[in-house]
């Protein structure tokens, strides 16, 4: 009963007082999570959407400053505009409409790996989520970020590589390997329907 109490004087507060929403969800949020709270309503408190995280959360903790650490079932890939990589453990600050000091998340541009260092929305919300890896900022559509994605799963080293080139070459009609790879799943399926 109490804890209802104080989410609903967190949204009174919220709702005249903005600016000391993050102190006051941070607060709340620092003793351990109970049973109702998961991981992506905390993100929805500090105003972020909650397909930023895959659906493979095992647990989490967030401190009374903000930090906080999330633990998975194991390393993944998630499918957005970018391929991203969630290491096992994950970690940084929580802050309104943001996420610093990120460790444990890598985006893919170009073929090359980038941990992602910084997270944020536009406040008031809008339609983007920024994601800062090395020195570039990476406007993406919200939308993507709406829903909860399932993790496709950690690829072997022979996976990984098959995919990357054949994501590289894929506009090209001459990349045989990835041709004949097509061809066998398509040969194996027309087999299988007859």
């Amino acid at each position: 009963m109490s804890s209802s109490l104080l989410l609903l004087l967190l949204l009174l507060l919220s709702l005249f007082f903005p600016s000391s929403l993050s102190s006051a969800v941070t607060a709340q949020s620092s003793a351990s999570p109970s049973n109702s709270s998961t991981v992506y309503d905390i993100l929805q408190e500090y105003n972020l959407p909650p397909g930023i995280l895959p659906d493979t959360v095992k647990s989490f903790s967030v401190a009374s400053n903000g930090y906080f650490i999330i633990n998975l079932y194991g390393e993944c890939y998630v499918d957005f505009e970018y391929v991203v990589y969630y290491a096992p453990r994950v970690s940084g600050f929580l802050g309104y409409g943001s996420i610093s000091n990120l460790e444990g998340v890598q985006i893919r541009s170009y073929l090359i790996w980038y941990g992602v260092s910084y997270i944020k929305v536009d406040l008031p919300y809008s339609d983007f989520v920024y994601i800062q890896f090395s020195w570039v900022t990476c406007k993406l559509g919200i939308d993507q970020f709406q829903h909860i994605h399932s993790c496709r799963g950690n690829l072997s080293l022979f996976q990984r590589a098959k995919k990357v080139i054949c994501s590289a070459f894929e506009v090209m009609p001459l990349c045989s390997f990835c041709v004949y790879n097509r061809f066998t799943l398509v040969h194996e399926s027309e087999r299988l329907s007859k």
